[in-house]
């Protein structure tokens, strides 16, 4: 039986083209376009198959294939683009659909991909050969890097599907301009992870099933790295608290940092950091809406425990003072201290103002001169994080008519980054599943284009049992739905490991690049960057849909150099 299945994909693939009547169909479909299973033969074809790419920079392939058949192993060989005996690095992977059930509330259906429920594209998988079913279109997608100093040029490069004995070989040409991404990046990207080990998160456990701090945890946290160094992320939230272990020693506490040391270097040496992003000091006893807590190390019964102290506890306030100062210490020691930054408390509002006030001035007396930085909202009354907060994330969609605020923040030399967190929706910029992948690129064409130095997520990996089958987790005590992929930008990937990016992790990282092509356009013609960034983005939630009409901006971009 098995025989008979792969003598029909040899058929099919010995007939098949990228025209006519052949049983397998084959079209190339910009990568900002997404694929959908009933896609028909020809469905968004890209007419143009040049791909242009800037030196040290990447560039994504997309090709959409249908059969009328199945095809039970359908196998997929990369000749990479040459030039003159040079070759650019590429890879190949197929694209997975995952289901959205529902679109963000109050966001109008043109905003939209496509409207929910279905099956939207979405994890880029490694493993093959794949199936190719029968009447669904299944895209493949080639990721092109151009490295640092390649010459310009037409670059030739061929994916060969394979069935059996069988090759159909597609070409493209990758065009590297004259443009390069600088090698020191200056946008600060965050996204964050749940792979310390903490028994209120249970990946580790429930997708990897390995040990806290074993050789395969560490395994996990470099490869994780490389990947996320890969896509430009340079910013790493690390769980100093967790990390620290304590004792008790001549009736007070001591700590040991060993284990931050370790979760440093890893991270170093992968290349995300970069930036040590502190955790939060402050928590919540429950929800969104609960009373605030400092997690802190006492000593109870001549034991060290973990308790949740209420804010107005005297205990609180001498945790902090022995624990910052002794993390602050490790980091001159390390000689960290200018690599730290500090989360306070997560998007603090309302009653929590004279909290999170009166706590931000206790973390600024034990950690001086480090940056404390939070995500906020900036349409309600921030005097209480102005002055004590010096790295700003407002989330999006928060500042349409107060940019005021944060330009008057960084003219005293501080920084303002933006972040998005089931916020915002309706026709605002946003990495959600269901969304165009044009919007995720733009999201840093958006920090240029408002003078924003920095992007941060929350969603970095916050996976339901299967991540595969369901991206809409819900949080706030089940009373929150997020919408599509929000909770996470990657798929785990167990058997090696690792993790797997997926088609919005990939778009982020172009539009990094292009957040770096244009400031270091800005030194030499500042109008032009500004004009192009301005034409992409003419104000908060006004901005370029039309994915060729992006593309034109953006190889104006490229031919500015």
């Amino acid at each position: 039986m098995q025989k008979a299945k792969l003598l029909t994909a040899v058929a099919l693939l010995a007939a098949a083209g990228c025209g006519g009547s052949s049983p397998l169909r084959s079209w190339y479909v910009d990568s900002l376009v997404k694929v959908f299973p009933d896609d028909q033969p020809g469905t968004n074809e890209l007419r143009d198959q040049t791909w242009l790419v800037a030196q040290n920079g990447h560039v994504s392939v997309q090709i959409a294939l249908r059969s009328e058949r199945a095809i039970p192993q359908l196998g997929i060989e990369l000749t990479p683009p040459e030039y003159a005996g040079r070759k650019l690095e590429a890879e190949a992977r197929w694209v997975n659909y995952v289901p959205v059930g529902s679109n963000p509330p109050g966001t109008p259906y043109d905003e939209l991909a496509r409207p929910a429920p279905g099956l939207f594209p979405d994890p880029l998988m490694e493993t093959g050969p794949f199936e190719l079913k029968a009447l669904v279109t299944q895209p493949v997608w080639i990721t092109v890097y151009a490295s640092a100093g390649t010459p310009p040029g037409q670059y030739k490069g061929t994916v060969t599907l394979i069935a059996g004995q069988q090759r159909l070989p597609l070409n493209f040409t990758v065009h590297v301009t004259r443009a390069a991404v600088p090698a020191v990046q200056t946008l600060k990207v965050t996204n964050w992870f749940s792979f310390s080990y903490d028994p209120a998160t249970s990946d580790l456990q429930r997708h990897y099933k390995i040990e806290p701090y074993s050789s395969q945890h560490w395994e996990l946290l470099s490869n994780l790295g490389r990947v996320m160094a890969a896509h430009k992320q340079n910013v790493i939230l690390t769980p100093v608290m967790p990390l620290a272990r304590p004792a008790v020693a001549g009736g007070s506490i001591r700590y040991d940092f060993s284990l931050l040391d370790k979760w440093v270097e890893t991270f170093r040496r992968a290349g995300v950091i970069g930036t040590i992003e502190g955790g939060h000091v402050l928590g919540r006893s429950g929800g969104f809406f609960d009373p605030m807590v400092v997690p802190a190390y006492v000593i109870e019964g001549g034991q060290v425990v973990r308790r949740n102290l209420d804010t107005d506890d005297p205990r609180a306030e001498r945790f902090l003072a022995s624990f910052l100062s002794a993390l602050f210490a490790h980091l001159k020691e390390k000689g960290w201290e200018k690599q730290y930054i500090q989360h306070v408390h997560d998007e603090p509002h309302g009653r929590e103002a004279p909290i999170y006030n009166r706590y931000a001035k206790i973390i600024h007396e034990y950690l001086p001169g480090v940056p404390a930085i939070d995500a906020v909202g900036l349409d309600q009354d921030i005097g209480f994080f102005a002055d004590v907060t010096d790295i700003w994330a407002p989330v999006l969609g928060s500042f349409d008519h107060q940019f005021d605020k944060i330009r008057a923040h960084t003219a005293k030399g501080k920084e303002a980054w933006f972040y998005t967190c089931t916020a915002p929706q309706g026709r605002y910029l946003n990495r959600f599943i269901d969304l165009p992948l044009v919007k995720t690129q733009l999201l840093h064409w958006f920090n240029f284009r408002h003078g924003l130095t920095g992007f941060l997520h929350w969603g970095g990996s916050s996976w339901a049992p299967d991540p595969f089958t369901n991206v809409q987790t819900v949080i706030n005590g089940n009373r929150t739905l997020l919408p599509a992929g929000d909770n996470a930008i990657i798929y785990p990937n167990p058997g090696k490991l690792s993790v797997l990016s997926s088609i919005r992790l990939e778009a982020m990282r172009e539009g990094i690049e292009d957040y770096e092509l244009l400031v270091a356009l800005a030194k030499t013609d500042q109008a032009k960057a500004k004009s192009l960034a301005q034409s992409a983005i003419p104000h908060v939630n006004d901005y370029v849909r039309d994915v060729t009409a992006f593309r034109k901006l953006r190889q104006q971009l490229l031919e500015a150099f």
